[in-house]
């Protein structure tokens, strides 16, 4: 026969690995606030620059010129433009083209604009500049 003590401590056991059951078997939602962030999508520092390859960069570029886009000339920063620089909400900002985005898949979450002779690449959500392309 087991004394109450005992089996009180059978019962924190039992309860406590039921806490960590979720932990163990990856169950999302059940874990908790224990449970670590994914690094799916949306996962990213926002203001993190991209990862682009030359040959991406050169696609992003050759298809922009391709897309003959012009200038932007709504509310241009004063002072120059570099990665993690928020834009001003006036500045329009364009998709970039499918030819672009299938030789760069990675540029997929982001837009551009073209500031001068560069084209910047632009986190919408936030107007975060995220790279740039010289022309």
């Amino acid at each position: 026969m087991t004394s109450s003590r005992g089996n009180s401590h059978v019962k924190s056991l039992a309860a406590k690995l039921l806490l960590l059951a979720p932990l163990a078997l990856g169950v999302p939602g059940l874990a908790g606030a224990q449970t670590p962030p994914s690094a799916g999508l949306g996962a990213t520092d926002p203001s993190a620059p991209l990862q682009l390859t030359p040959a991406e960069k050169a696609a992003i570029l050759d298809a922009v010129r391709q897309d003959k886009a012009k200038p932007n000339t709504n509310a241009v920063p004063n002072s120059p433009v570099s990665v993690g620089v928020q834009l001003p909400p006036s500045i329009a900002l364009r998709i970039l083209p499918d030819a672009a985005l299938a030789q760069a898949p990675a540029a997929k979450t982001v837009q551009y604009t073209v500031i001068g002779n560069q084209v910047v690449l632009v986190d919408p959500t936030n107007m975060r500049v995220v790279d740039i392309i010289n022309q």
